[in-house]
């Protein structure tokens, strides 16, 4: 197994242990949506801000730093969503499947815009697992 697929399968572990912790923080807890997205981004910062700390070589890039920082900026607005849709009752086994259908829209934007088209044998697979994370997430709103 490639080392990137390992980090993709801790990835997929930690954000659904974020979803969870979340939810029973906003549970147990008396804050908004939005402050609530404001500790999660404090904790982002304390993250890395240690990682940079006891790792501190890196180089700097206007345009890449810049395109880095517009990623962070539609991922916190992609995150806030999920804390009013969390404020507002929603079930994080019924929401997780309506926004990981981001995996598709990543998928046809990839092949769209960066031009990373899959093989002949790959097409299917791709296509394959598209088609059943939407199902999935349809089927969690009906």
């Amino acid at each position: 197994m490639q080392q990137w697929v390992i980090y993709g399968l801790i990835a997929s572990v930690l954000f659904a242990l974020n979803g969870i912790i979340y939810k029973v923080a906003q549970q147990k807890g008396n804050f908004s949506p939005y402050y609530g997205t404001f500790v999660f981004g404090f904790g982002v910062i304390l993250v890395f801000g240690l990682f940079f700390l006891f790792r501190p070589s890196f180089e700097f890039e206007w345009k890449s730093s810049g395109l880095a920082l517009l990623s962070g900026i539609v991922w916190a607005f992609g995150f806030l969503a999920i804390a009013i849709a969390l404020s507002q009752k929603a079930d994080i086994a019924r929401l997780a499947p309506i926004y990981n259908t981001n995996t598709i829209l990543a998928v046809l934007m990839g092949i769209i815009f960066l031009k990373e088209i899959p093989d002949a044998s790959g097409i299917v697979k791709v296509v394959s697992g598209a088609i059943l994370i939407v199902i999935g997430a349809i089927l969690v709103v009906i």
